[in-house]
């Protein structure tokens, strides 16, 4: 009896590693975006696994920034991996960062799409036509705010931040999966265009 109740632990503790050990596995990838604000130009590509979200923003001057979103239960996220290449001061060394999320909270790197999207699916878990997300701005100063999703019929959502300015809210496009189709912010004229045509 003694000994059958020393197995199941160390079964449950091998079973366990052989999950972690589980290849990871592509879900989508090739997905691109074109970002417009005032005069700057930003492409956007990116991937999704059962993991993580890996993909890269190249602004106009050719600086890029590569990033690995760690996914967890609930779409939400651990960690970030941000790296930093600056194509416009040569000679410098790409810096790469890991940030690390408070409980429930998801992060946001400008209008990066494969970070917004996150939001939007988390919301989805959450459930409801209007849903508070604490989100964090991620950069050389990282902030924290709430977003809230409104359900603006079965194709769009609206993005709100604390402000409460429909305004100033970034306006998306979605399909029935919930991937971002474009979106745009009224008060700034700043865009957001999808670059697959044939999706």
């Amino acid at each position: 009896m003694m000994r059958g109740a020393l197995v199941c632990p160390a079964l449950i503790a091998v079973l366990g590693a052989l999950a972690c050990a589980a290849p990871e596995k592509q879900l989508e990838s090739g997905r691109r975006y074109m970002s417009i604000a005032y005069t700057d130009t930003t492409i956007e590509s990116f991937g999704r696994s059962n993991r993580a979200i890996t993909g890269v923003l190249v602004s106009a001057p050719g600086d890029s920034v590569r990033f690995r979103i760690h996914t967890t239960a609930k779409e939400l996220v651990s960690v970030v991996d941000v790296t930093l290449h600056p194509a416009s001061s040569r000679g410098e060394r790409p810096r790469t960062t890991r940030v690390g999320m408070p409980q429930g909270t998801l992060p946001v790197l400008g209008m990066s799409v494969a970070f917004l999207e996150q939001v939007l699916r988390h919301a989805r878990v959450v459930g409801g036509d209007s849903v508070s997300v604490p989100v964090m701005l991620v950069g050389a100063q990282a902030s924290l705010d709430v977003f809230t999703m409104i359900r603006n019929g079965s194709d769009s959502v609206l993005l709100v931040d604390r402000s409460g300015n429909p305004a100033a809210a970034l306006h998306l496009a979605i399909d029935e999966q919930g991937r971002i189709l474009g979106g745009e912010i009224p008060l700034s004229g700043m865009k957001i265009l999808s670059l697959d045509v044939n999706r």
